[in-house]
Formats: C-alpha cells, sequence, structure tokens
C-alpha cells in the first residue's frame, strides 16, 4: 500500500469518523433538544398545574369568606333578633307592672268630680296625690289643657278642659265634662 492509498485510507477513515461524529452529535443535539423540550413541556404542565391549584385556592377562600360572612351575618342578624324580642318582653312586662300599678287609679266614669279623680288626675300630672282639689292641681290642669295656669277654676278653665278633651264647650264643669275627663285619665293609665 502506497502512500497515497494510506493517505486515502486515512482520509476515508477521518471523513468516516467525522461522519460518525457528525451523527452522534446530531443524535446527542437531537436528544438534548428533546430532553429540553421535555423539560419544558414538563415546566409548562407544572406551571399550568399550579395555575389551576391557585384558581381553586382563591375560589375555596372566596368560598370560605363567603360562608364565614354569612355566618357572622346570620349570628348578628338573630342575635339582633333576640335582642329585640327581649326588649320587647322586657316593655311589654313593664307595660303590665305599669298597668297593674296604676289598676290603682282607675277610674270608673261616673261623671262625679270626687276624691279618687283628683288623686288620679295628680298622679297623671305627676304632682303630689293628696286628693285635694287646691290651687296646685288646678296649676297642673290648666297647663295640661293649654289655658292660664292660674289656679283658680272658672268657666274659662271648664272650656280650655271641653276643647282639649274635643267635647262640647259651654264653659260648665258638668257631668259630660267629667265624665269626659275620667275617660281621658284612664287612656293616660293605659285603660
Amino acid at each position: 500500500m502506497g502512500l497515497f492509498d494510506k493517505l486515502k485510507s486515512s482520509k476515508e477513515q477521518t471523513e468516516a469518523k467525522a461522519k460518525a461524529a457528525g451523527v452522534e452529535a446530531k443524535a446527542a443535539a437531537t436528544e438534548v433538544k428533546n430532553a429540553a423540550q421535555t423539560k419544558a413541556n414538563a415546566m409548562a404542565e407544572a406551571a399550568k398545574k399550579a395555575q389551576a391549584e391557585a384558581v381553586a385556592a382563591a375560589e375555596k377562600a372566596e368560598a370560605e369568606a363567603k360562608a364565614i360572612k354569612e355566618k357572622v351575618e346570620a349570628e348578628v342578624k338573630a342575635k339582633a333578633e333576640a335582642e329585640a324580642k327581649a326588649k320587647a318582653a322586657e316593655e311589654a312586662k313593664a307595660a303590665e307592672a305599669k298597668k297593674a300599678d296604676n289598676a290603682k287609679y282607675k277610674l270608673d266614669v261616673d261623671g262625679l268630680w270626687g276624691d279618687k279623680t283628683i288623686t288620679t288626675t295628680q298622679h297623671i300630672l305627676g304632682i303630689e296625690e293628696d286628693g285635694l282639689m287646691g290651687p296646685l292641681t288646678i296649676k297642673a290642669i290648666q297647663k295640661k289643657i293649654g289655658t292660664d295656669a292660674d289656679g283658680f277654676w272658672g268657666s274659662g278653665t271648664s272650656s280650655a278642659m271641653q276643647k282639649f278633651l274635643g267635647i262640647t264647650v259651654d264653659g260648665v264643669r258638668g257631668p259630660e265634662t267629667v265624665k269626659a275627663w275620667q275617660t281621658w285619665c284612664n287612656k293616660q293609665l293605659g285603660f
């Protein structure tokens, strides 16, 4: 084998080695490319999964917050209703107690201006309950019915009382005026 043949053979071997190396490099590049693509796909899937998990977590948190809000609102409403019910019961109890206490002041609507009518009037007007139709009682009545509070009962006071009660005005404190006053007093007592 001559030098030319050796060189040719060496060249062919080198070309074969280069070709083999190129094939190997191409295969390695393809393998690296495929591995990178697989890794990129896995990362994309992981990101997609993480995003889905984040959306699910946000939806779960929102649902929990909504449930908590609804629970708190229901508790607040129930508490307010219970307080309102307790307050109404307390007010009803107080009204019953007041009515029971006022029972001793309830008047027979008989048209007689007696001690009980005077005492009941004094109780309603918040003055001393002595059963006497004195100047203090007359002044308190006059203030209530909207006339001059001079402490003297006359036809002007009777007329003012009749106007206050919405009955016929004749300036006389007769049985009809007294009955109307007794009825008014009973209403003030809750009867």
